[in-house]
């Protein structure tokens, strides 16, 4: 069972700890949206001459395709990017060494 601690972290029953990580920037995050998109877009492809509904059909492949294109949340994602912390690629060589 999960209980949350001052802030700081996440106590689980375990005993384990999690700490959250600080945001990095200081955005308030209803000042930005989320574009939602979907990653297979079937009507799309339909619209550009390429039907591939009877070909995922056939491969009964619709339940994966739903997964892929499913609910995003969009309180999660701005969460994250907040946190968000970019490397460039001497820095992360060097941490990596």
């Amino acid at each position: 069972m999960e209980t949350l601690t001052s802030g700081s972290g996440m106590q689980l029953g375990t005993g384990s700890s999690y700490l959250i990580k600080p945001k990095t920037m200081s955005i308030r995050l209803e000042s930005f949206e989320v574009q939602i998109e979907s990653p297979v877009d079937f009507a799309s492809l339909k619209r550009s001459g390429m039907d591939m509904e009877a070909l995922i059909s056939a491969q009964k492949m619709f339940g994966y395709f739903r997964m892929l294109n499913g609910p995003t949340y969009v309180n999660l994602v701005k969460d994250f990017l907040v946190r968000a912390e970019l490397f460039d690629k001497e820095a992360a060589i060097l941490e990596e060494r």
